[in-house]
């Protein structure tokens, strides 16, 4: 009768301790695939989501005040070059997906009558303009303080495009792709009433409504003007600000946005940018936004050191039970491998054949614990990583990405079960020594 055969048999006349057997190397190989899934799924997940999150650092201008003899005194608005921006753009490289650049400025028209703030009057009926590249990665929009309601956000090919308010385009009948005129406008102060800085009209351009956005949960302060109202805000492209001659054309005087692809090339970038000698930094600083990645990447970490410690755990865990449960077994076949050894099989075939029926029952229970583990991955996939894909649904420039990280990927389940197999292999070798180091005259005595 060859090894097989007998080692069949044998697991059929001895079905409880196979049963036993089964379950142990069932519920082990259950939780070493689970546990190397979430190991391997959680670096998977941080790839990916460092991928859809991102980050980005910003440039931002400060007005130095000074005091002389009693009085504040403000200095002159800080400004970035065009080939200081270049210089940053450089450095960033590849890691760059976008940068949005930001100039302040007012507006008012003929055609538009905004909502009244503060010691409204003619000549303070104006708006305030934000001029950017993109909009919709503007601090009010990300944070969702705005939503656009219809149209399109502001890119950056656009010229002398704007998104106004829904309150404001209903106070004024405006509906998407309405033409306005626009004209330049500045606001100060004199003897507490608003005044325009520019009286003299000598700048116009020709505006098309592409975009209406809502202000959901920004809050005006009550004294504020009427440029200083959300509902009068108005977001333009770069050029708008240039042609009502308030900006000049490359230099820029608000904050600078650098959108990256991986928050953990930020810190470095930031070391490289700060030696940018072109750029006064005595007026500017730099501030930085990972979207939360440090916390979700902290989750992460948790996930993989738990998953580790249990993959520890059970390895040495289920070894040490598996070598006990041999062990025993092999005193109660003493008396089956002196039979073997009388009629002559060598103890490398009996070797075997315990070998064999161990890994026979180690297949099955493998088997079975892989098929529950792919059955159970989306449910489990759910459970760990629902609540950080919902966190990433708020990052900027999110791209696609995988979403089931706990599925059994088949190499890692054929190398799992190999290094099962030899594990079970050395522990059926390390629990019959003893018994097989015997001579034969040993084993018969002991039968006895």
């Amino acid at each position: 009768m060859g090894i097989c055969k007998r080692a069949v048999l044998s697991l059929v006349r001895k079905k409880g301790k196979a049963i036993l057997l089964f379950l142990i190397f069932f519920l082990v190989s259950a939780l070493l695939l689970t546990c190397f899934s979430i190991l391997d799924g959680t670096r998977q997940a941080a790839r990916d989501l460092r991928t859809k999150i991102g980050a980005v650092f910003y440039i931002r201008p400060y007005t130095q005040m000074t005091m002389e003899n009693g009085t504040v005194s403000e200095g002159s608005t800080p400004t970035i070059s065009r080939q200081s921006m270049e210089e940053v753009i450089a450095i960033v490289g590849e890691e760059l997906r976008a940068y949005n650049t930001e100039h302040y400025g007012y507006a008012k028209s003929d055609r538009l009558r905004f909502l009244p703030g503060t010691g409204d009057s003619e000549a303070s009926n104006m708006g305030q303009v934000t001029a950017v590249r993109y909009s919709k990665l503007t601090d009010v929009f990300l944070s969702e303080e705005y939503t656009l309601l219809a149209g399109r956000h502001i890119e950056p090919q656009d010229k002398n495009k704007i998104l106004i308010s829904a309150e404001l385009a209903a106070e004024n009948d405006l509906e998407i792709g309405d033409v306005i005129p626009l004209t330049h406008a500045g606001l100060d102060q004199r003897d507490g009433l608003y005044i325009d800085t520019i009286p003299e009209k000598t700048a116009f351009v020709e505006a098309e409504v592409v975009g209406i956005f809502q202000c959901t949960n920004s809050q005006d302060s009550p004294d504020a003007p009427t440029a200083g109202k959300s509902v009068n805000h108005i977001f333009s492209d770069s050029h708008l600000l240039v042609n009502l001659q308030e900006q000049q054309d490359g230099i820029y005087e608000g904050e600078i946005a650098f959108y990256i692809s991986d928050p953990l090339e930020l810190e470095h970038l930031l070391e490289q940018v700060k030696a940018v000698d072109s750029i006064d930094w005595e007026n500017h600083i730099l501030r930085e936004n990972d979207f939360q990645y440090e916390q979700i990447a902290g989750q992460l970490q948790s996930m993989q050191n738990t998953a580790l410690s249990l993959i520890v755990i059970a390895a040495v865990l289920s070894m040490a039970a598996l070598m006990l449960i041999l062990m025993i077994r092999m005193r109660s076949r003493i008396h089956e491998i002196g039979i073997y050894l009388s009629v002559g099989k060598s103890k490398a075939e009996i070797l075997g054949q315990f070998a064999l029926e161990n890994w026979l029952v180690l297949t099955s229970g493998f088997c079975l614990a892989l098929l529950l583990s792919v059955l159970c991955s989306e449910l489990l996939n759910q459970s760990l990583f629902g609540i950080l894909t919902e966190a990433t649904e708020i990052a900027a420039l999110q791209t696609g990405g995988k979403s089931d990280y706990l599925n059994p990927e088949f190499l890692r389940s054929v190398l799992l079960f190999f290094g099962e197999s030899c594990a079970v292999l050395l522990t059926v070798l390390a629990s019959s020594m003893m018994t097989l180091a015997l001579k034969p005259k040993e084993i018969l005595t002991k039968m006895s």
